[in-house]
């Protein structure tokens, strides 16, 4: 890969090192919540133990994937246990790239491991923190400010939201069949970010000049997913057809209302809002 400096495959590796290490921690977790056993074959055990040890005592950001670590991760993964919650993997918190890497772990696992393209690009970083970009467009200067998508970074949102001229919400629309399970929340993460739409588009912060610009990505993997299942397991009142464009459109219309509905009660939220896949 042109462009990339030593020490940004040093970064990247131990970028996609953390995200095996979380992925496996997901399938784990999934077991549990599926009440699953792992299995009593004897290396798949040692592997279980060798595991959990040590990411009791590791942060995912210090991940060092040794080769025994890998090949506890790799035995871990063929187990019938883990396997099961694969299959269940839309009933889970669980990475986009998860089944990619796990599926290369052997790969990855090498001493002398450097990442692909592929892999750089399916690495996921969290992101935390606010972050400022300034880029030249014509004659002005725009600032974007990147918020931490995170939980616990949504306190924060409100001290960006004053002044903004547009806002630009990003919702995985491949999510209509999967759930968020963490603590106080246990809901559909699709119906989560619809959730989220409408308390940003309400927000008195917002004036008549504001412009909403929903942006529903993941499409490729939506169309994946729509081919195993209908979004009527998010929508229950869906009654359309199963192909592409009418679910992706249906979902569009859903996101268009949480805006739309107040306008008509002439209580402006934005300037407009513009969605795009």
């Amino acid at each position: 890969m042109g462009g990339f400096s030593e020490l940004d495959y040093v970064n990247f590796r131990y970028l996609v090192h953390s995200n095996v290490v979380v992925s496996m921690s997901q399938l784990l977790k999934g077991a549990e919540k599926f009440q699953l056993q792992i299995d009593a074959d004897e290396k798949v055990q040692k592997a279980y133990v060798f595991f959990t040890a040590y990411v009791a005592q590791v942060r995912p950001s210090d991940v060092e994937l040794s080769y025994d670590l890998a090949r506890a991760i790799s035995m871990l993964y063929q187990s019938n246990c883990i396997q099961t919650v694969k299959r269940r993997s839309d009933e889970i918190e669980l990475l986009d790239s998860a089944i990619y890497f796990l599926d290369e772990i052997d790969r990855i696992g090498e001493p002398g491991y450097q990442p692909t393209e592929k892999d750089v690009i399916r690495a996921r970083v969290p992101t935390t923190g606010i972050n400022e970009i300034e880029f030249p467009y014509k004659h002005a200067i725009l600032k974007m400010v990147d918020v931490g998508g995170q939980r616990s970074e949504q306190r924060k949102w409100i001290y960006c939201f004053e002044n903004a001229s547009g806002v630009l919400f990003i919702a995985d629309i491949s999510t209509f069949n999967s759930h968020i399970d963490d603590g106080d929340i246990n809901m559909n993460k699709l119906k989560y970010s619809m959730l989220l739409f409408k308390k940003i588009g309400n927000n008195p912060c917002f004036g008549k000049r504001t412009a909403m610009i929903l942006f529903l990505n993941k499409i490729d993997i939506f169309k994946e997913r729509i081919k195993k299942y209908s979004i009527g397991v998010c929508f229950k009142d869906y009654k359309g057809g199963e192909g592409y464009e009418e679910q992706a459109q249906y979902v569009n219309d859903r996101f268009n209302r949480l805006v739309s509905n107040d306008i008509q009660h002439e209580k402006p939220l934005c300037k407009g809002i513009s969605i795009h896949f």
